[in-house]
């Protein structure tokens, strides 16, 4: 794990791109570096909301320590994405222009929202990040087999995120956040997220055909696989995004098996 760390942090011009679509098939390779250019600007959200919330327990909690391990492995990976990102950029996508975007509209978010109704959402886009990660990571999943620099990478933070998804929720407990807050949050941050993929994945393909790079007839088929060949893999995430409905302590339970 720290081999992969090193050498997406150290490393800006390690050449990662040897094959055009890393990731099996252009829509799946598209679907991954589409949540990567969310992920500079929410990581930053995330460890600001997570650091001002742990400033309101006891310094020597269990709770304060695993915040601050939070922040420093999110730290790691919003500088991984960073370089990640920069070679998104490299060949030709707009990255630059999507996460100004982000940024802007995290920052707006900030400056109107109460840190409880902010925490709301961070703890929202942690759950979305870690049922997407744990159906990245299963036997079968979202991830290629492959080895390569890229499925090494996401799969170092994948299982970060899988292992330290419970920070949000635990302090949206313990500084007691209502049920209902948490929800109208979770609904918020689902849509947001899911809009941005989307369009991201979109740009990307548009202009991949465009330029030649992928057809649009080979783009239908990656399409056409992704719903019917990993159908076990969406309804596992439509299943765990659902969970979040639970109670905390029933979701807690769930995300331990």
């Amino acid at each position: 794990m720290d081999s992969i760390r090193q050498q997406a942090t150290d490393r800006p011009d390690a050449g990662i791109w040897i094959e055009p679509f890393w990731n099996d098939t252009p829509i799946k390779t598209y679907l991954f570096d589409a949540f990567s250019v969310l992920l500079p600007a929410g990581e930053q959200f995330v460890i600001s909301v997570v650091e001002s919330s742990a400033l309101r327990l006891p310094p020597t909690s269990t709770l304060a320590e695993q915040s601050r391990r939070f922040v420093a492995e999110e730290r790691a990976h919003q500088r991984a994405h960073r370089l990640y990102n920069q070679q998104l950029e490299k060949q030709g996508f707009e990255v630059r222009k999507y996460e100004h975007g982000i940024e802007k509209d995290l920052d707006a978010l900030r400056s109107k929202l109460s840190l409880n109704a902010q925490l709301s959402l961070a703890a929202a886009f942690e759950h979305v990040t870690a049922v997407t990660s744990r159906i990245a990571l299963r036997d079968g999943g979202l991830l290629s087999t492959r080895v390569s620099p890229q499925t090494r990478l996401w799969r170092w933070h994948c299982a970060e995120e899988v292992a330290h998804q419970h920070v949000t929720t635990d302090l949206l407990q313990a500084l007691g956040v209502p049920y209902w807050q948490r929800i109208l949050y979770f609904l918020a941050a689902s849509a947001l997220m899911s809009f941005d993929v989307l369009r991201h994945l979109y740009g990307f393909a548009r202009l991949d055909i465009a330029r030649g790079r992928v057809s649009a007839k080979r783009m239908r088929q990656a399409t056409g696989r992704l719903l019917l060949r990993d159908g076990a893999n969406l309804a596992l995430l439509a299943a765990g995004w659902a969970a979040y409905f639970l109670p905390l302590k029933a979701l807690a339970a769930a995300d331990c098996q």
